[in-house]
């Protein structure tokens, strides 16, 4: 039997961590993303996805499964892919407007588009190994995004999505959770920090269970509350809003040496 892959066509699309609409919502698909079937449900309203990108597994509607070829699928993991650089960027597909977050993926389906239409989008994409800005320009086009748990859009996001999707823009790809970036890159120490690195924050029991992405002056672009720039200390994050020290810092990874 031939597997089975899908690609999201809509702005994104819930992936939850079990097959029912009550289960939370785990992490998203962005427009332009592969997934394989892996399952599924006896009564054929779920499915159970694992996604190309990053391996993260979850459940979808069968509602929203849209089939691709095998052949399709193949092609399309042998290739780099233009993302959406705008934050908010609206394509036009069968007389409906889909407004695709930065980060989207812009895939083969495009050649079927008229020239207006790839033109357009070429406009505002780019190949993450050709993006030659800085991490953190991406990253400061998610300031003031609300805080979704399971989110990587620019509609919510949560921090493991936040730093995921930025670094995907330009070439690196990361796991999902931020206790899996945690071990990518090279371990730095406070005084050689860079902007574009990595810090990881841990609770009292030492799980890291928070990311952001260093920036200027001592300070961090993150996803608490909402997207958001705070100071970063030896001790951790500390939020001038809120008058105190939020999150412990736990280590700093430098995920690319291109950004520094």
């Amino acid at each position: 039997m031939k597997p089975i892959f899908g690609i999201c066509i809509y702005s994104t699309l819930a992936v939850r961590g079990k097959n029912a609409h009550s289960s939370e919502m785990t992490t998203q698909l962005l427009y332009g993303e592969v997934y394989k079937v892996l399952s599924f449900s006896d009564d054929n309203e779920w499915i159970k996805i694992k996604m190309l990108f990053d391996g993260y597994e979850g459940y979808i509607t069968s509602g929203q499964h849209n089939e691709i070829a095998p052949e399709y699928a193949e092609r399309y993991k042998k290739h780099e892919h233009p993302v959406v650089t705008r934050p908010i960027f609206p394509i036009f597909d069968n007389q409906k407007t889909i407004h695709l977050s930065i980060g989207s993926t812009l895939p083969f389906h495009y050649e079927k588009c008229n020239d207006t239409q790839i033109r357009y989008a070429q406009l505002h994409s780019v190949l993450p190994s050709e993006n030659e800005t800085h991490p953190l320009d991406t990253a400061s086009n998610y300031l003031g995004v609300p805080y979704l748990w399971g989110g990587r859009s620019i509609f919510g996001i949560d921090c493991s999505g936040f730093a995921q999707t930025v670094m995907n823009a330009h070439g690196v790809q990361l796991p999902r959770d931020a206790y899996q970036q945690a071990e990518i890159g090279e371990k730095i120490e406070f005084s050689d920090t860079k902007p574009g690195d990595l810090a990881f924050f841990h609770n009292k029991n030492g799980r890291i269970t928070h990311v952001g992405i260093v920036s200027y002056e001592n300070k961090i672009i993150h996803a608490s509350h909402y997207v958001r720039e705070d100071s970063l200390t030896e001790e951790g994050i500390y939020s001038q809003k809120e008058g105190k020290l939020t999150h412990q810092l736990s280590h700093i990874m430098r995920v690319s040496s291109k950004f520094n």
